[in-house]
């Protein structure tokens, strides 16, 4: 992928991208080794878990993606949960600041595993939250809410947070 190592924003919003297309998309941007800081793939709603889970072994091979915008797309639990175990299995913590997964159907699973990857130390850049109607619900919030809290002190403050 000649020139793409260069790229620094990716914007795709309202693409009308298939689940298939968005992992494509991922996997090229790791291959390509870009020096993206910003993904935005929002208001496609054909993405789901193949594209969530390239798009987590993205953000584990990536060492400049700082924003991932994935805003009503409707990634479901199952996608959500992909993303962030992916994530997980990742050697070197991710260097993203601001994740926007609002409008999804992220749901205890999502929630739950993106609380697993908090604790793992591996968003410790993370700034901005953006989960705004994503059927989270009460015990998956409060233990998403206490892992961020007990961040340790080499992380970054989070500023925004949007449940």
């Amino acid at each position: 992928n000649p020139g793409l190592e260069h790229l620094e924003e990716l914007n795709l919003l309202n693409s009308g991208l298939s689940d298939e297309a968005g992992a494509a998309i991922a996997i090229a941007l790791a291959r390509a080794g870009t020096a993206m800081r910003v993904l935005t793939l929002s208001r496609n709603p054909g993405l789901s878990r193949q594209a969530a889970c390239a798009l987590g072994r993205l953000l584990a091979a990536s060492n400049s993606i700082q924003e991932l915008n994935l805003e009503c797309c409707p990634l479901d639990e199952e996608a959500c949960a992909a993303l962030f175990e992916e994530l997980a299995r990742c050697s070197e913590p991710s260097v993203l600041r601001k994740l926007d997964l609002s409008d999804n159907g992220v749901g205890g699973r999502g929630g739950a595993a993106l609380t697993a990857a908090v604790q793992q130390e591996m968003l410790p850049l993370l700034e901005d939250l953006q989960w705004r109607y994503c059927e989270l619900g009460d015990e998956a919030g409060a233990e998403l809410l206490e892992a961020l809290a007990r961040r340790s002190e080499a992380s970054s403050a989070l500023r925004v947070l949007d449940l």
